[in-house]
């Protein structure tokens, strides 16, 4: 396990990415009205499609801000001049180097590409199955090899829908790229759970448990309380989201 002290270095770095992802979602929410009048009617702020966005980046900042003031009481700038000179050195694929990808690549991967392109829920548990299972985890030779796997899944879906292929397929079956996502969750997973056996982490099997019960509890918390209770449109509405919409209004 890395030693705690050398990642208050990250921490500066991140949470400074992170506040700058925060301030842009704010940017980007206040350009949706709060209050609105159609067909007549007026509606209220609690049902703006900016709500979401808003507590979303809001507690982004405030979150970053906590991890900014924690890592600099705790070595953050000597551990930050460390990470600098193994930059220097050529150290790409260090250790630090491959948390932060294993923090960047999928934040960045879920809201520039899959958030407006997948279901919502597939979305979420396809960043958060990867961030709190290595994470959580903590084994360096786990996340490198998890990272690599979970690379090559976002590098498929960023050539579908580059190159237009998404469209395509939707248009073959309605839902055909939340299948394609589907597959990838089960495949990461199963990918997860070999590569844990193989290293023979001791206690691993305990904790991907509580990994993979967490990122599935969290969308279905979050999915249904923006989506039923607060009525904010999701960035997609696909085949779960649908699916969660049937069962709704059916019992309802």
């Amino acid at each position: 396990m890395m030693d705690k002290t050398k990642l208050r270095g990250a921490d500066l770095i991140t949470s400074f990415l992170f506040f700058l992802l925060g301030v842009w979602i704010l940017f980007e929410s206040f350009k949706m009205p709060l209050t609105d009048s159609y067909a007549g009617v007026n509606s209220v702020w609690y049902v703006s499609p900016a709500l979401m966005p808003l507590i979303i980046g809001t507690a982004i900042i405030i979150l970053s801000i906590f991890i900014f003031l924690h890592g600099l009481k705790h070595g953050g700038k000597e551990s930050l001049a460390l990470i600098w000179k193994s930059l220097k050195d050529g150290k790409v694929f260090s250790d630090g180097n491959i948390r932060y990808a294993s923090v960047l690549l999928p934040l960045i991967a879920m809201v520039y590409m899959n958030l407006t392109r997948i279901d919502f829920f597939l979305t979420l548990v396809l960043y958060l199955g990867f961030t709190i299972s290595v994470f959580y985890i903590d084994d360096m030779h786990f996340m490198r090899s998890t990272l690599r796997f979970y690379t090559i899944e976002m590098g498929i879906l960023f050539i579908l829908f580059v190159f237009g292929l998404a469209p395509l397929l939707n248009s073959i079956f309605l839902y055909l790229v939340d299948i394609i996502a589907l597959l990838m969750i089960i495949a990461l997973t199963v990918w997860m759970k070999f590569q844990l056996k193989k290293l023979a982490i001791g206690g691993s099997a305990k904790k991907f448990k509580h990994a993979m019960l967490m990122t599935y509890l969290a969308p279905l918390f979050l999915v249904p309380i923006f989506r039923f209770l607060l009525r904010v449109p999701l960035p997609k509405e696909g085949g779960i989201v649908n699916l969660m919409s049937l069962l709704y209004y059916t019992l309802r």
